[in-house]
């Protein structure tokens, strides 16, 4: 029988997991879909089909983006791998807007 203690690190560490695979990566997925279609765009694709392309990536890469969380050794390395990529991408998106 696991002690009461053990239970609970585990069943928080599971749930900080599921949150990083699930709620993380689509946070970090809509971030690189705005850069990949800013991207796009400033390669000369029209906006409207950028932003297609970058949508219908975004679909693998949310799936890849998971599978790399669930694939951690754990749920802190997760979420560290989660924000040191997702800083430089608001870098990215902030300096690739375009000025209105």
């Amino acid at each position: 029988m696991t002690a009461p203690a053990n239970d609970t690190a585990r069943r928080l560490a599971v749930t900080a997991r599921t949150l990083a695979g699930t709620l993380g990566a689509y946070g970090l997925t809509a971030q690189a879909t705005v850069v990949l279609s800013f991207v796009l765009a400033r390669l000369g694709m029209d906006r409207a089909e950028a932003v297609i392309a970058a949508t219908l990536a975004s679909f693998a890469l949310f799936a890849a983006i998971s599978m790399a969380i669930f694939h951690a050794n754990s749920a802190i390395r997760a979420w560290t791998w989660l924000a040191a990529t997702a800083v430089p991408l608001a870098l990215l998106q902030w300096l690739l807007a375009p000025v209105p």
